[in-house]
């Protein structure tokens, strides 16, 4: 006979049963969550840019923090430094509060994505350029936050038009491109290039001098690099000097080899009527505007390239002598 357990044992059973049913969910609720990865995303500052379209972007830009010195080293006359600090993705909002006011803020645009971009110089960095420039030691301590004289304006215009002049050269390796429509803006409430809730692209480089030190902040609203992006995530750059690439492309001719090109020679010019055209017999002279000691226009692939004297020598055969190139401005005349 089977043995009949009382209800004190089937409690301490069932309480058993329980304790041994909780304990394995909780163990495979810990082990899920250790297979689980969390990633945090923030919907404020959204990824626009992948990781490896950014880090292009960044050794792209330590060719332009090399330009700068360069340029600002020419300006004080002295060694000045200037390293990438810092990209990041931010918004436009965001940008324009890290900015001081009064300030020194370019914007411009960039062709030929047509989209804008700000430039920014800290004063610190300013006023240490306006002082070497006007004989000081190149230093901006004591000198109160205010706006920029029209001489002061037109001093750190010069600068800035190097510094464009760096940027172009800094994105030709991925496309040449060609800034334009360049203002200064003192106040940065009244640069509206994007909505404030845009996401931008910011670079800023630290410029380190004798006396002085700030930043160069660059921003580059989303849509401005949107047409770009895809050729930072393709393939990789080689920076290459100009000379380098004049060298590539004398080359690339060279390979080329010799070719037939239709060469035609215009010995002289005139306007006559459709009748008298019509009245033209063989033996009739039509008289030409040209004079007897003016070149001809030679004719290469159907445009106006050289100028050259005829001459005839032994033999039916007339040859020409060059005597050089037909001005461009001039080629539309023919």
């Amino acid at each position: 006979m089977a043995d009949i357990l009382s209800k004190d044992e089937i409690d301490d059973l069932l309480s058993a049963t329980e304790e041994h049913m909780g304990e394995g969910k909780e163990k495979r609720k810990g082990e899920q969550a250790q297979q689980r990865i969390v990633t945090s995303y923030d919907f404020k500052h959204p990824a626009r840019v992948n990781k490896d379209q950014l880090r292009t972007l960044e050794n792209l830009h330590d060719n332009f923090a090399r330009l700068l010195s360069s340029t600002f080293s020419g300006a004080m006359r002295s060694v000045v430094d200037v390293d990438t600090a810092f990209v990041d993705q931010t918004t436009y909002a965001e940008f324009i509060m890290s900015l001081s006011n009064p300030s020194c803020s370019y914007q411009f645009t960039l062709g030929p994505t047509s989209g804008q971009a700000i430039i920014d110089f800290a004063m610190p960095v300013v006023f240490a350029f306006v002082d070497r420039i006007f004989g000081g030691k190149g230093a901006s301590q004591g000198v109160e936050a205010r706006q920029l004289t029209p001489i002061e304006i037109g001093v750190i215009n010069r600068i800035t038009k190097r510094v464009i002049e760096d940027l172009e050269a800094t994105w030709e390796p991925i496309l040449r491109v060609e800034i334009t429509d360049i203002e200064l803006e003192t106040n940065p409430e009244f640069m509206q290039i994007t909505a404030a809730s845009e996401i931008v692209i910011l670079m800023a480089f630290e410029v380190k001098a004798e006396n002085a030190s700030g930043l160069v902040s660059l921003c580059y609203p989303f849509f401005t690099l949107e047409s770009i992006l895809p050729r930072l995530g393709q393939q990789t750059y080689v920076r290459t000097s100009r000379a380098n690439r004049d060298k590539l492309k004398h080359s690339n001719r060279s390979r080329l080899g010799p070719m037939k090109v239709p060469l035609q020679v215009e010995m002289g010019r005139t306007e006559i009527s459709i009748e008298e055209v019509n009245q033209l017999q063989a033996g009739d002279v039509v008289r030409m505007k040209n004079k007897a000691n003016e070149p001809c226009v030679v004719f290469v692939g159907g445009k106006p390239k050289y100028y050259a004297y005829p001459f005839a020598e032994k033999g039916d055969n007339i040859q020409l002598e060059v005597a050089g190139k037909v001005p461009k401005q001039r080629e539309s005349n023919y």
